[in-house]
């Protein structure tokens, strides 16, 4: 890993005020210095993967191959298990792909328990990170390579290069619930990242005016974000009816699955723009994207981790059209490997990997345990829910899981289930921040219970929402 990598990811890492110092520096950086060769190298390898199944193929084998191999040498937690599976003379270089079934499924649960004994390099190697407790559940932490976000970043681009965005190009930015905790600051240029961030609270049709004011300044035409902040974007456009000057060329959606009826009044809204979209997960163990002229139909690069879909068995998924679990071995972070990891998230088969396509499996109607939610405002505004919940682990003591519920605007009640060493005073806590972060607009009511009620296939929501939703 090259001294750029380290300072790229040490750059988006590093303390607020130090990044703010330094990113009118990093926007003088060429596009191709900024991303370097790491980057590049991935791209070539991502290309020739879409076009050589036979070398997407052997790069996944080889990958597995690797992946067993370092686990093996440098995880006592993995060890042992691969020695209690393939015996005590295992050879990662006659690993086959059939033999990763072999190896039992892994959750969050089992990896939090490992702890460190997980990882496969030093802890000074390797980055903590966590997934977001926005899927009703506390964090969980996890370790991940220094230099992943380069590499990753070729598997993003590649994929927003099918609608013309490239390295070059600037983008709105809609994914943060506040960019200040006061909530005064709700719009920021980063000339580092060539990003317009906007605010996605509240989001008023005053918000909305300015913001386009700001893409119009800058002649922005591709917007990046969550889902339902784009489409509470158009709605705001419809009511001030106004669009950008300049046409929107594309769309990016991230973190959460976009439905049909999002996609078709953003087109209806912004004149038809291309979409580009992708599914990935924090722990970096899968990436699928969207197949060209499917809607909702993804398919997984086989380079980046190997992607199995199992039935509630753990049998495999086979028969085309049903639902099952998707599991993930990575092979983009493998200093703490994720090898055979159950992400909670659930698709339905369209295609099974095989050599001739490459390894490539693919999937539709793909459930991301982080759903697109709203809640609801006295003045009936729909509030962006994706990052109401800070990552901060700190923000969840005490509370072993939790799930919000409205049938009144305005008014949240935090059902909670407690940690051993939990009570009332961490909802209570947690009530406040809540309300706080919101601006006063939400009121949230903790209410304990004995458990949050399961739907289909033990699948818990993020939000009950009991509102007509469509009112607001």
């Amino acid at each position: 890993m090259s001294w750029l990598d380290r300072a790229r990811g040490a750059y988006v890492r590093s303390p607020k005020f130090l990044r703010q110092g330094l990113r009118p520096l990093m926007g003088l950086v060429p596009a191709k210095l900024k991303f370097g060769r790491t980057y590049l190298r991935e791209r070539e390898r991502v290309a020739r993967a879409e076009a050589d199944p036979k070398f997407a193929a052997e790069a996944q084998l080889a990958a597995l191959r690797a992946l067993f191999a370092k686990a093996q040498a440098g995880s006592p937690f993995y060890r042992d298990l691969i020695a209690r599976t393939f015996g005590a003379e295992f050879d990662a270089n006659v690993l086959e792909l059939a033999d990763l079934s072999k190896m039992p499924v892994f959750d969050k649960v089992a990896l939090r328990s490992a702890g460190k004994d997980a990882l496969a390099v030093p802890l000074s190697d390797v980055d903590w990170g966590e997934t977001s407790g926005s899927n009703a559940e506390t964090p969980f932490g996890f370790y991940l390579d220094k230099d992943r976000s380069t590499r990753e970043m070729a598997y993003v681009y590649d994929v927003w290069s099918r609608i013309g965005f490239s390295e070059n190009d600037a983008r709105v930015c809609l994914r943060g619930f506040a960019l200040d905790p006061n909530g005064r600051k709700i719009h920021d240029w980063d000339p580092a990242l060539r990003e317009m961030r906007l605010s996605v609270y509240p989001l008023t049709e005053q918000d909305a005016a300015q913001y386009l004011d700001l893409i119009d300044a800058r002649g922005l035409q591709y917007i990046y974000g969550y889902p339902s902040a784009i489409e509470l974007f158009c709605r705001q456009m419809r009511v001030l009816g106004r669009t950008p000057k300049r046409p929107i060329k594309g769309i990016m959606p991230i973190s959460e699955p976009i439905f049909e009826h999002q996609r078709s009044f953003i087109i209806q809204t912004l004149g038809n723009p291309e979409f580009s979209c992708f599914y990935g997960l924090s722990e970096k163990v899968l990436f699928a994207a969207e197949v060209a002229g499917a809607p909702g139909v993804y398919e997984f690069n086989p380079i980046y981790g190997l992607a199995e879909l199992v039935d509630e068995a753990g049998d495999p998924v086979t028969e085309f059209g049903k639902e099952g679990r998707l599991i993930g071995t990575g092979f983009l972070s493998t200093g703490m490997p994720f090898i055979r990891y159950e992400t909670g998230d659930y698709a339905r088969l369209v295609q099974l990997p095989n050599a001739s396509n490459g390894q490539r499996m693919q999937v539709c109607d793909l459930t991301p345990r982080r759903k697109p939610n709203y809640l609801v405002t006295d003045e009936g505004t729909r509030v962006v829910t994706t990052d109401l919940t800070p990552e901060d682990p700190r923000f969840f003591a005490g509370i072993s899981e939790f799930q919000f519920y409205q049938d009144t605007p305005g008014d949240v009640v935090i059902r909670y289930v407690t940690t051993g060493e939990g009570g009332p005073e961490d909802a209570a806590r947690m009530a406040a921040d809540l309300t706080r972060t919101s601006q006063n607009r939400l009121r949230f009511r903790p209410q304990p219970v004995s458990q949050i009620v399961a739907g289909r296939s033990g699948k818990r929501a993020f939000i009950d929402q009991r509102l007509d939703i469509g009112r607001y």
